[in-house]
């Protein structure tokens, strides 16, 4: 006798592929008139696959394709890619504090284990279920809500189901929200038998290239092993593992959208420790004219250098507001002319940027420059110790 089918599964799936064929927006009569079956029954398995990531709602409640939809693609590779990344570092905190740690990542309305070490250790504390951890009483769960946009965070809000566990769960979304607020701020969580009686645990963000969080880092032990200044020693190495396991995602180099790309294979940006180095950067535009160039009424092609500079500072100016740094943090910078006698002028311009006090400068001329149209190219090199630290929440990686 052969295996009875799921009826409802398959109907599932006939719903996402009606949306994701249509791919805008559509009322539930609307998808149950393609699917053919009952309003009331697509309705609920609409609100079903929303629970689950899989169908998002507007603002004028259309049903659209999920995030997850999206993700599920290219899931298999992404998630390797991040437990390649991850495990080893799990590992090492795990050998170092004899503890269970993992990495979890948002699915729905819970935090999955996406990957975990465990000590050989006689007392060890659980995972959880095979679909995740609730997100409102959870050290990860919140790392990970807190880490999502306000409207998608406190449209999540509105839709957990905020189930008591223990006598120390929070269970009001407006304590919840507030708590959140503070964990975004200084970028770690703690769930203190919130969800199990006698479980700790601590978890801090892993960021993607933008900063946005990507994942929790998560170690898990025993309330009854806590220990003064426990917390902030696995903070402390929490935090450098989740920024490593970034530069290994993300790398550490970065092209900025909204500037002229590179002519050849470079990037805008580097970083090397607490150093970024901006690569020579011109009058340039995205669409390959340049600032300072214009075209008589001759057909003459003139060139400003008072424009040109005043473009290309601004251009650097752009890229390191872009990381939340400033032209007070350069340090360094060298400029080529491609002739000695825009000097004075460049340097009248200069000066609106930086003062004496500003970077140390190089300035020399050139026999020419990569376009006929370019006077002035400046390389320059900024300083920030601090750049990657956020109140306490890590590395945030300048990399795409």
């Amino acid at each position: 006798m052969a295996t009875p089918k799921n009826e409802s599964i398959g109907k599932a799936f006939k719903i996402l592929g009606v949306l994701a064929a249509q791919g805008g927006e559509m009322s539930a009569t609307a998808v149950a008139r393609r699917v053919g079956c009952s309003v009331p029954t697509v309705h609920r398995l609409l609100l079903t696959l929303e629970d689950w990531g899989a169908v998002a709602r507007t603002s004028q409640g259309l049903f659209q394709p999920g995030v997850v939809l999206a993700t599920l693609g290219g899931s298999v590779r992404h998630n390797k890619l991040l437990i390649d990344a991850a495990q080893p570092e799990l590992d090492g905190l795990t050998a170092e504090f004899r503890e269970v740690s993992h990495l979890r990542v948002l699915n729905g309305k819970r935090a999955a284990c996406l990957a975990k070490s465990v000590p050989a250790r006689s007392m060890q504390v659980g995972f959880g279920t095979e679909g995740g951890v609730p997100l409102h009483c959870t050290a990860s769960g919140k790392v990970l809500l807190a880490g999502l946009r306000p409207a998608a965070r406190h449209k999540l809000l509105d839709d957990l189901d905020l189930t008591r566990y223990t006598d120390r769960t929070l269970t009001a979304t407006d304590t919840l929200a507030a708590l959140l607020d503070e964990v975004e701020v200084q970028g770690y969580a703690t769930d203190d038998e919130e969800w199990d009686e006698g479980l700790r645990c601590l978890a801090v963000p892993v960021r993607d290239g933008q900063g946005q969080v990507l994942a929790a880092l998560v170690v898990s032990y025993p309330a009854s092993r806590m220990a003064p200044g426990l917390d902030a020693a696995y903070r402390v190495e929490l935090l450098k593992r989740s920024g490593r396991i970034t530069h290994k995602l993300f790398g550490e180099s970065r092209i900025f959208p909204n500037h002229a790309r590179p002519r050849a294979s470079f990037p805008h940006m580097k970083r090397v420790g607490d150093f970024i180095f901006i690569s020579g950067t011109s009058s340039r535009r995205p669409d390959d004219s340049f600032d300072g160039a214009a075209v008589d009424r001759n057909g003459e092609v003139l060139l400003d250098i008072r424009v040109q500079t005043r473009a290309v500072c601004d251009n650097i100016k752009d890229m390191l507001e872009d990381i939340g740094l400033g032209l007070g943090d350069v340090v360094d910078l060298q400029a080529y002319l491609t002739d000695m006698k825009d000097y004075d002028a460049f340097n009248e311009v200069y000066a609106e940027f930086f003062g004496a006090d500003g970077p140390a400068r190089t300035t020399v001329a050139v026999k020419q420059l990569p376009h006929p149209h370019q006077l002035l190219m400046i390389k320059a090199m900024a300083y920030k110790p601090d750049q990657f630290e956020r109140n306490g929440s890590g590395p945030r990686p300048i990399s795409p």
